[in-house]
């Protein structure tokens, strides 16, 4: 009769596998003859050989977490504080060459990313990155001085400049829906043979000036875009820029050109124009960040539309009509503007 998954195998079954086994049957006849699996009679053979026993194995229960001491895993847990995306293994590696374990007691990578997932309750997520370069020691100092530098101006006088690459899969979404447990798999656009650079300079009003170019931009593209840009007037013939205003920028390599900036600083200053430049990586600060992340979900609602016909989307993307609704809002989230009707 076979024997049913999951149950013992008795005590008699076993002498029979053994008498068949030593009378020169294999272990497929043996398994069709009394209905036992091929690697359970192997198994049973295999005990009597090596221990001369018909006596099964006792499994014992596991001790789990007997690595796992309480110095151990509350060196996991700081450890994935301190680097969330550390792996397990360096995990392992890091309490050997602490002394915290060794290798006879070292806890192993299966049971250290079980405490990860089960014990401590860390579940695995995109990283949020943060510059190293903002964690130097001087690194606040130079944010309040930067602070400080435009305690001299009006948000009024305010002008933010950037930059955006632009390439013809911008439209395409990076998310989807699909049933619950399944992927969401589209087909879209993934070579793109077009890429544009988008220079806007803009303030609480609206966007100042905006320039769309080929390929990449550098240091004599922006002193070109400048000088359009002092042309520029608003909507009751004044000067977009006027004396005593203020462009801020960040720190791209070539802003600080040794000719580029120079020639910068230079041609704003005939117009009574002074030149701010931002902490370094610090885009949470630069409103024209804002003006590009609207423009970049209105690619991205516009997909078919971006795929043909690029420069045009990026142009209707950058409506001034729409952007200076939310001017005042994108001041208050870089922190110019405490509050606005």
């Amino acid at each position: 009769m076979a024997s049913k998954q999951g149950k013992a195998i008795s005590q008699e079954m076993r002498n029979r596998i053994i008498e068949m086994y030593l009378s020169g049957k294999s272990y497929s006849e043996i398994g069709k003859t009394l209905g036992i699996s091929k690697p359970g009679c192997f198994r049973i053979v295999k005990r009597y050989e090596e221990h001369n026993t018909l006596i099964p194995k006792i499994k014992t229960k596991s001790r789990g977490n007997r690595k796992v001491t309480d110095q151990v895993l509350q060196f996991i847990a700081y450890s994935k504080w301190k680097k969330p995306s550390i792996f397990s293994r360096e995990i392992k590696q890091k309490l050997l060459d602490e002394k915290l374990c060794t290798t006879s007691n070292v806890p192993s990578v299966k049971r250290i990313s079980y405490v990860v997932k089960h014990v401590l309750d860390l579940s695995y997520k995109k990283l949020c990155s943060i510059p190293a370069e903002t964690l130097r020691p001087n690194h606040d100092q130079i944010v309040n001085n930067y602070f400080a530098s435009l305690l001299n101006y009006d948000y009024t006088q305010m002008h933010f400049f950037d930059e955006a690459s632009i390439v013809s899969t911008a439209g395409n979404r990076g998310y989807g829906h699909s049933l619950v447990g399944t992927r969401a798999v589209e087909v879209q656009r993934y070579a793109s043979s077009t890429t544009l650079t988008v220079n806007v300079c803009c303030d609480f009003f609206g966007l100042n000036h905006y320039n769309i170019i080929n390929g990449a931009s550098d240091a004599f593209e922006m002193i070109n875009f400048f000088n359009e840009a002092m042309q520029e007037r608003n909507a009751i013939g004044n000067p977009m820029f006027c004396r005593g205003d203020v462009i801020i920028m960040d720190n791209c390599g070539f802003h600080h050109h040794r000719q580029g900036e120079r020639l910068l600083r230079d041609l704003l200053a005939t117009h009574g124009i002074n030149l701010i430049f931002q902490p370094p990586y610090s885009p949470e600060y630069n409103v024209t960040e804002c003006v590009f992340g609207m423009m970049r979900q209105h690619l991205q609602a516009n997909e078919a539309f971006v795929s043909q016909y690029l420069e045009l989307a990026v142009v209707n993307a950058l409506d001034n009509d729409i952007m200076k609704r939310y001017m005042p809002s994108f001041f208050k989230k870089c922190g110019y503007l405490l509050s606005f009707l």
